[in-house]
C-alpha cells in the first residue's frame, strides 16, 4: 500500500477469534525480543536447557525420534499413584512487568509482553495432573509447580476438564472450561496465553479466548514448565507435549522508545 512502511519486523494484527493470539507477535527474527521454541525433535531432551531432576523413580521425560514434528512424552512409573516429572528451563528469561507513565503521561516503561503456546494431550485426561506454562523458581517435587507462582494451563485428576490458572503469593486465580476445554483420551489440544504487563492475562484454546484473569498475576522472574503426574495407580499415565513456545518483549532501557 502506497505510503505504508514498517519500522521493525512485520507483525501479525489478525483480529479474528482464532488469531488474537497472534496480535503483534514478531514473524522475524527480532533481538527486542526473547524467543524460546523447542518442537522435542531431538533423540533425547536437552539439558540445558531442560532440568529433568524433577522426577519420582520410575518416570520419564523423552523425545521420540519417529513422531512428525517432534514430541516429549512425560510419563509415571506403571501401576504407580502420584508418580510422574516436571521439567524445567534452566533459566528464568520471562517476568511480566508493568507499565509505567510519569507524571505527563509519558511511557517511561512500555512493561513486558509474553506469548505463550504449547500443544499437548493426556492418554488419561481424568487420572492426570499436568501442567504447562511459566512457574518461579526454587520449586521442589514433582509437583511443586502446583502451588507455586505461575502463570499455567493444567488439570487435575478427576476434572477432565483445562484450567487456567495465575497465582501470586500463593494467592490463585483459577477458571475451568467447558466446551471447547473439554479434554478427551489422547486428543491433541493447542493451548497458549498472552500476558499484558501485571494487569492481565489472556488465555486461549485452540487459540480462541477462552479466559481472561485480571488478579494474582506474579511479577517475578519465571522458567518454563511442563509437567505430568499420575492420578492413580491403574496402568501408567502420560502426557505428550508437541511443543513449548514463548516470547517475552526484552523491556531493556535502553530500548525503550528504540523499539
Amino acid at each position: 500500500m502506497a505510503g505504508t512502511h514498517f519500522r521493525n519486523p512485520v507483525m501479525f494484527a489478525g483480529l479474528s477469534n482464532n488469531t488474537k493470539w497472534f496480535k503483534d507477535l514478531p514473524v522475524d527474527h527480532n533481538p527486542n525480543y526473547v524467543v524460546f521454541n523447542d518442537d522435542f525433535i531431538g533423540a533425547s531432551l536437552a539439558q540445558p536447557p531442560w532440568n529433568t531432576s524433577l522426577a519420582d523413580g520410575g518416570a520419564s521425560a523423552t523425545t521420540s525420534a519417529v513422531d512428525l514434528n517432534g514430541n516429549l512424552t512425560i510419563a509415571s512409573q506403571a501401576t504407580t499413584d502420584n508418580n510422574g516429572a516436571c521439567v524445567v528451563t534452566a533459566s528464568t528469561s520471562w517476568q511480566p512487568a508493568a507499565e509505567v507513565v510519569d507524571s505527563t503521561g509519558a511511557v517511561t516503561n512500555p512493561g513486558s509482553t509474553i506469548w505463550f503456546e504449547s500443544r499437548l494431550k493426556s492418554a488419561d485426561v481424568d487420572q492426570t495432573n499436568f501442567g504447562a506454562g511459566l512457574v518461579v523458581t526454587g520449586i521442589s517435587g514433582l509437583e511443586g509447580w502446583s502451588s507455586a507462582n505461575r502463570i499455567s494451563i493444567e488439570s487435575a485428576d478427576g476434572i477432565g476438564n483445562i484450567q487456567f490458572v495465575t497465582d501470586s503469593s500463593s494467592t490463585t486465580t483459577t477458571n475451568y472450561t467447558t466446551g471447547a476445554g473439554t479434554l478427551t483420551d489422547p486428543t491433541y489440544v493447542p493451548v497458549g496465553f498472552k500476558v499484558h504487563g501485571t494487569s492481565r492475562v489472556a488465555f486461549y484454546v485452540n487459540r480462541i479466548l477462552a479466559a481472561t484473569h485480571t488478579t494474582n498475576i506474579p511479577n517475578y522472574e519465571l522458567q518454563g514448565f511442563l509437567a505430568s503426574v499420575s492420578g492413580d495407580a491403574s496402568g501408567t499415565k502420560s502426557t505428550d507435549f508437541d511443543y513449548w513456545y514463548c516470547v517475552n518483549n526484552r523491556n531493556a532501557s535502553e530500548l525503550r522508545g528504540n523499539i
